[in-house]
């Protein structure tokens, strides 16, 4: 059987935060606009899958796909 991992939200929203500042956002809000308003840099073209994934994690209603 495969072992569980458990991750706290608190760790998921610092590790969201610090590859937002990367991408010199504030949030995932903003992310997503900016995805949909223009083509992503490649910096944030390969963040993209991670943000989503959080953000999955944390319960968004709405990801970039």
């Amino acid at each position: 059987m495969a072992p569980v991992i458990t991750i706290e939200e608190r760790d998921l929203i610092e590790r969201r935060d610090a590859l937002l500042r990367e991408l010199g956002l504030t949030s995932y809000a903003e992310f997503r606009r900016e995805a949909h308003a223009r083509p992503l840099s490649d910096r944030a073209w390969a963040l993209r899958d991670e943000l989503d994934s959080i953000a999955y994690l944390l319960g968004e209603n709405e990801l970039t796909d």
